[in-house]
Order: C-alpha cells, then structure tokens, then sequence
C-alpha cells in the first residue's frame, strides 16, 4: 500500500510539473466562424503541443479585439479587415501575423442578397450594383471595401451605387423587406436563412476574391516575447493545415470529401460560435493551409481606404505586416 501511495503522489507531482509548465497565450477576438482554424488547434491541442494554455476571450466588436491587444490584456487578437483596424494599427503597432479567413469563390463569407422586387426589374448580376440602393452595415467595413472592389473589376462606376449604411443585418433585412434598398450586403448564413422569402443570393466572391481577416500581435510584444508568439503560430498553421484537410476538400465531380475528424472539428466549431452543426456545414470559411496572407489584396485594400480619405496617406501596407512567423516573403512593393 505504501509503495501504491508512493506512486500515485508521484504521479498527482508529474501532472501538477506538467501543467505548471503550460505558459498562458491570451487570445481575443469575436465569436465568427471565420476563426475556425483555432478552434481546430485548441480542440486538437495543438496549443498543448507546443507547452501554450490557450485563454480565448471573445469580445463584442472588433474595435476592442484591438484595444485588448494594444493594451497588453491579450497576446494575440483575430479580426476582420477594416478602415478603422488599419488605422489603429498604424497608431498602435500591430502587426498582421497570418491569416483568419479570406473570402473565395465557393467559400463566401458575405453575400448580396437581393429583393424579389428588384430581381423583376432586372438586377440578375454584378452589373445591377450601378444605380441601385445597396445596404451595408457600416461604409468603413471590409463589405464596403469589396463592393467597390467588384465595381472596379467589372468597369461600374463606384459613385453610380447608393451605399446605405443600416448598422446591423437586422436592419439590412428590414429595409429589403420594406422595398428601401434593392439588396443587401449580409453574412452568408443570415441571408441563407432570408432567402427562402423569395431573394437571390450574389456570394461577392464570385466577383472579387479578397484577404477578409487577419491574425495580430502588437510589434512590442513581437519582440519582448517572440517565442510565445513563434509557438503560437505554429499550433495555429497546424489547426489551419487540419481544417483544410477536413473542411475544404472536393473530388474532380464538386463533391464534399470530409476528412476524417470532419464531425468532431464540425461539433467543436459550432459550439464555439453558436451556430449549428448543419447550417456551419453549408457556410463554411477559407483560410489558407498555412495561414498565408493575401499581400496584394491587403495592399489594395489600404490604397483604398486612402483614396476614401479615412485612411493616413502615409501609412504603407508593408508596415503592418511581420511575415516572418508564417514564412512568407513579401512582395515587391
């Protein structure tokens, strides 16, 4: 009996070394199926493999995903591209470090929804974007971004589209419905659960494929703890590699081949963000298999947050990226 207590004591110590030598990686972003790549890597424990505690906060919006990492509460923060993240950014020295979602074709993450009413008069495609009232939420978002990106591949002119910024997708959906906008601009899943009301849906990156979220540290703490962030990316790569194997893989015909943990990733998923296993199925995201980012478009997107004038001239695209985690180079400026 001694020799058995001796031994369990001894084990209870291992456990008690082991975990006291997991280092916490405090992580903060919105509750978006974007993210999906991380919950793979904390629900495989990647994060445990490379000796991480991952700490997931989620926030409300993504200006305080920015302000938590900036003001040290969070090592690491996942947010959706925007006139305001790019800003901050400049101001507060973050760094992009990989990708979180990038919207492609047959991956959409927003759609344009467009009213029974207008679809009669003609709006079928892109080209009815020019002259027709289009509701966003907000005109500093990344749809608003890809909207005039889509106008500039098809030759639209930009002033031509009435942008109505309505706040919400609850208001977006109310103004269809009241015939004060021709479409709308929604997340793939709320217009997927609208368009049984008789809407068409545009997926926008049928149009225009762009780099729709992005993974960030502050460049501070890049370099007071550039292990941690190091260990990090490398679960987090390992979690993007497994998604894709699982999620974003098709045969020759355009069938769905599941990987082979495809339920228990679905399952974890979807319990993080609150959205069902079926409907997560249909909207799934796309992220890079090793995080890559999409430089070019990330690019664009600055220059054209500056020629809206809500963006610093002198603010470069290539400041705000540190591409020496995910092991890519950068491109010729």
């Amino acid at each position: 009996m001694l020799r058995v207590l001796v031994l369990l004591c001894g084990y209870g110590l291992a456990l008690a070394a082991a975990a006291s030598e997991q280092e916490s990686v405090r992580i903060a972003l919105t509750r978006e199926a974007s993210a999906a790549p991380l919950f793979v890597a904390v629900s495989s424990g990647y994060f445990k493999a490379e000796a991480l505690d991952p700490r997931v906060t989620f926030l409300n919006a993504g200006p305080s995903v920015y302000a938590a990492v900036a003001s040290g509460n969070a090592d690491i923060g996942l947010v959706s591209l925007s006139a305001p993240f790019y800003s901050y950014a400049a101001g507060h020295g973050l760094k992009i470090i990989a990708s979180r979602s990038s919207d492609q074709t047959g991956f959409p993450i927003h759609v344009l929804l467009v009213s029974r009413k207008a679809q009669t008069a003609g709006f079928s495609g892109v080209r009815g974007l020019a002259h027709a009232r289009i509701g966003i939420t907000d005109t500093d978002s990344e749809t608003y971004y890809a909207l005039f990106n889509i106008a500039s591949r098809f030759g639209l002119d930009p002033g031509s589209i009435k942008i109505v910024s309505l706040k919400s997708p609850a208001g977006e959906l109310r103004a269809l419905s009241h015939d004060e906008i021709a479409a709308a601009v929604l997340p793939f899943a709320t217009a997927l659960q609208s368009a049984n009301k008789g809407g068409r849906l545009l997926p926008l990156s049928d149009f225009a494929e762009w780099q729709q979220g992005v993974v960030f540290a502050t460049a501070k703490n890049i370099a007071a703890n550039r292990n941690l962030i190091e260990r990090f990316v490398h679960a987090y790569q390992r979690g993007a590699a497994d998604y894709q194997l699982n999620f974003l893989h098709y045969d020759d015909g355009g069938d769905f081949i599941p990987g082979p943990n495809y339920d228990r990733y679905l399952d974890a998923i979807s319990r993080e963000v609150g959205i069902s296993p079926a409907m997560l199925a249909i909207t799934k995201t796309y992220c890079d298999r090793r995080a890559n980012l999409d430089q070019a478009d990330i690019k664009k997107q600055v220059q054209f947050w500056q020629d809206q004038g809500r963006l610093d001239k002198n603010i470069a695209a290539a400041d705000l990226l540190d591409l020496s985690f995910i092991g890519e180079e950068a491109i010729a400026p």
